[in-house]
């Protein structure tokens, strides 16, 4: 079962992170279904206090990791398998990397929890995810840059869930952020509303402000500040 095979992999990067006192967090679509959504997902999203020559010393090689470099310096991505060669495709593992050139932004001050998941070759184990409002506030950025459905329903489901939190913390989120995610989410305006969020300066923000093209690969350091920033 891939959940599963998510959850290994999501156990083994929490125990060579930890080992090496690294603060780290998982967000993204992992991170939603561990926290209760019921959704498909097959890669694992993770921000790390650590850099990219740091990581790939810590990680490859190790418990089924296998990096696959890019020349980036702000994230790595690893290839997760069971070491026993059980069959399936390989897990995706993205290092967000706190520490690279020119960083802006730090995880002073970042609070991630800790969950329990399962697994199939490692049975029961801990991982570590951002805190339910990062992840709500990641999932905005993305929103503001891309059109997919599942970003609408992630944003939604959080803010069920977790809606005081994010009334209580929404300026943390910057308003260009807001107003492109409304721009191709028309139907955010109305949820953010019932979060108290302010819709008027957002929009106001990006008013005669083309909207970005939509992109896959986000330019060095825009993930951090989206989710530190």
């Amino acid at each position: 079962m891939l959940q599963e095979r998510l959850n290994d992999a999501a156990i083994a990067l929490n125990y060579h992170l930890t080992q090496n006192q690294t603060p780290h967090g998982i967000f993204g679509g992992y991170a939603i279904t561990v926290l209760g959504k019921t959704r498909e997902t097959d890669n694992i999203d993770c921000l790390a206090s650590i850099t990219k020559h740091e990581c790939i010393t810590l990680l490859n090689g190790k418990s089924g990791f296998v990096a696959k470099p890019r020349p980036r310096q702000d994230w790595i991505q690893f290839e997760w398998s069971e070491e026993s060669g059980e069959p399936g495709s390989p897990i995706r593992v993205k290092i967000i990397c706190e520490m690279f050139g020119g960083a802006k932004y730090n995880m002073s001050g970042v609070q991630p929890i800790s969950r329990s998941v399962e697994g199939r070759y490692f049975r029961k184990g801990p991982c570590c995810l951002l805190d339910p409002f990062l992840i709500f506030k990641g999932k905005v950025c993305v929103a503001a840059s891309r059109s997919k459905s599942r970003d609408f329903e992630d944003i939604q489901w959080l803010a069920d869930r977790y809606g005081p939190v994010i009334r209580e913390r929404w300026r943390e989120i910057k308003p260009r952020y807001i107003g492109f995610a409304m721009r191709r989410h028309p139907e955010l305006e109305h949820l953010f509303g019932q979060l108290q969020v302010d819709i008027s300066e957002a929009k106001a923000f990006v008013h005669g402000v083309p909207t970005p093209s939509a992109v896959t690969e986000p330019a060095v350091g825009e993930a951090h500040e989206g989710l530190l920033g």
